[in-house]
């Protein structure tokens, strides 16, 4: 019997607008565990996710078909949200503090380390 993933029904919000990779990532996250909640293809969906939905912990891609995230990733600090940045060109100076980033092309390894970080920041809020 194999034992139960750390992360077993942790909820991740998902926002990312690459059909592909918001597969490749659903299956990444499903093999860890984790139950995910979306995906989100646009700036108005992952808001009204954001807004609507029930889950613990997000990544968000920072470009959702052709929009900033930028409304998705205030609304998640503002609820002391755990938050991995997804993306291909992070820059600093958008004032966003993710708990972690993802840098775009990410390995199964480097996501499941994300996870891991937003696990951790999620269960240290009790």
């Amino acid at each position: 019997m194999p034992e139960e993933s750390k992360f077993a029904g942790m909820r991740v919000l998902v926002a990312e607008d690459e059909f592909l990779v918001s597969m490749l990532l659903e299956e990444m996250l499903d093999d860890l565990g984790c139950q995910v909640v979306g995906p989100y293809a646009t700036l108005s969906e992952a808001l009204e996710g954001v807004r609507a939905a029930q889950f613990d912990v997000a990544v968000i891609d920072l470009n959702l078909a052709g929009e900033k995230a930028d409304p998705v990733i205030a609304e998640l600090a503002a609820r002391d949200v755990p938050l991995a940045i997804a993306s291909g060109g992070y820059d600093a100076q958008t004032g966003h503090r993710p708990t972690t980033l993802l840098n775009k092309p990410y390995s199964s390894a480097q996501l499941e380390a994300a996870v891991d970080a937003l696990h951790a920041a999620f269960t240290a809020q009790g």
